[in-house]
């Protein structure tokens, strides 16, 4: 696994108000973290800044030892590093399973990738050939899964990973997310669900803009 090392210090983010206030935060392969927060807290907008695709109005933000400027094109560094999970899928469905998981492959100008392989470790091979939109739940979350992976990211971002999902396929996806993380991939869950939170090895809440471990919070 590539190593992974996220430094992030003083950051800051204002739109009409100030969004997020001096955020600091280490990340690296070994970190399995959830950020937690309630509805307009700020999560998503940490996200987006962490994934490289939103701007940050201040602070500093190293990925892998590039500092990471406003206003800079870093897609490149995002898709070969990068592996974004969501709650809604973010599937097309006009599509099959493979050509959703070998999206990323496009962009990246890669064909050889074993998508077969990995799509028998995440017990989706019978799906491959079968439109998505014919997908329950659970089968279209570990295809989005796959998609995350398949370049070999070295940080997975799973935004509210089992929201859509029953109890039976979230615990399935979070073995998942233990599997990969024990692998060295470094693991960031956004939710606003306590019981996912405690799947993380350290929890953080947004509160008022601010980061803190859970154990400080009040």
């Amino acid at each position: 696994m590539r190593e992974l090392s996220i430094k992030i210090r003083g950051l800051k983010k204002s739109y009409n108000k100030e969004v997020l206030k001096n955020i600091n935060l280490d990340i690296d392969n070994d970190s399995y973290f959830a950020i937690e927060g309630k509805s307009g807290s700020g999560k998503s907008t940490f996200m987006n800044i962490l994934g490289l695709i939103e701007d940050f109005d201040d602070g500093e933000y190293s990925f892998n030892g590039i500092n990471i400027k406003r206003g800079k094109d870093y897609s490149s560094i995002r898709l070969n590093n990068i592996g974004f999970i969501f709650q809604s899928y973010n599937l097309i469905p006009t599509m099959t399973s493979k050509e959703n998981i070998m999206l990323p492959l496009l962009y990246a100008n890669k064909t050889e990738v074993d998508v077969e392989s990995l799509a028998k470790d995440l017990d989706i091979y019978d799906l491959l050939d079968k439109d998505v939109n014919i997908l329950s739940g659970g089968e279209k979350q570990r295809v989005a899964i796959a998609r995350a992976l398949i370049l070999n990211p070295s940080l997975i971002i799973a935004d509210e990973p089992t929201g859509n999902l029953d109890e039976y396929n979230r615990g399935l996806v979070f073995e998942l997310l233990k599997r990969e993380h024990k692998k060295g991939r470094g693991i960031v869950m956004i939710t606003h669900d306590p019981s996912t939170a405690m799947q993380a090895k350290k929890i953080y809440r947004l509160h008022q803009g601010e980061l803190y471990e859970k154990k400080e919070c009040f």
